[in-house]
């Protein structure tokens, strides 16, 4: 395992829950996490001993965490053998894909109806932070920038609670993602085009704003092909 498995990752302001986690939680989130960054591996073996050290818990609460992780398609628990994290299965990941899409169109179409100036303000502020972190190649630091800028969109078209249901189906879409992510040249078309959704937004047009976020989020499932290819270990 690797040695960032040390406790909950360092979120951006306002995007983790309120209070204390359970300890299951705090173990689910940090390896879902390392998961989906892609610091393990698709078919790493997952050792349940050495997670339970590093939190200094009993087993437990580890098999509990994993469960959850196996629920979402994102470990594959082999009774009384291994457990390892899964492959990327592409079709999990176009459903996720469609699911996330069929959704995020309406939100944008209703935010080019209902936003105003202190929400185009909020967005804006991601995009900068993704800018930020794009300067000083925090990959990890800008996909959270990259998420919240989506979540920020969800919240003020008041279906903040939609996004929790994407997630947990997104994983594999999400892995898919990083590795789209890792050529800086794309992280900077992600920045345009998220200007391009703002701008939409912001002059009111349902019709713009649905073409740009589809723009958006066609990128990384178009070129699924090339990026199998790339990393065939990592795909079922």
């Amino acid at each position: 395992m690797p040695n960032e498995l040390s406790g909950p990752r360092q979120m951006p302001s306002g995007s983790h829950r309120a209070g204390r986690p359970s300890t299951v939680q705090q173990i689910y989130a940090d390896l879902r996490h390392l998961i989906i960054d892609l610091s393990i591996k698709p078919g790493s073996v997952i050792n349940k001993k050495e997670i339970a050290e590093r939190f200094g818990v009993s087993q437990t609460p580890v098999r509990e965490a994993l469960i959850r992780l196996e629920e979402e398609g994102l470990v594959d628990i082999f009774p009384q053998s291994r457990t390892q994290v899964s492959l990327i299965d592409i079709q999990h990941a176009r459903e996720a894909h469609f699911l996330r899409l069929s959704v995020e169109v309406e939100v944008a179409r209703v935010l080019s109806q209902s936003i105003d100036d202190d929400g185009l303000a909020a967005l804006n502020a991601w995009i900068e932070r993704q800018e930020t972190e794009l300067n000083v190649g925090n990959q990890t630091a800008f996909k959270l920038a990259d998420d919240s800028f989506h979540d920020q969109m969800f919240r003020l078209a008041g279906v903040g609670g939609l996004t929790q249901i994407i997630d947990r189906r997104r994983g594999h879409y999400d892995r898919i993602r990083g590795l789209y992510l890792m050529q800086e040249e794309r992280r900077q078309i992600v920045i345009r085009e998220h200007r391009a959704i703002h701008a939409a937004l912001r002059g009111g047009d349902p019709a713009v704003a649905e073409g740009a976020i589809r723009a958006h989020l066609g990128k990384s499932l178009a070129i699924i092909g090339q990026i199998r290819d790339k990393y065939p270990d990592y795909f079922a």
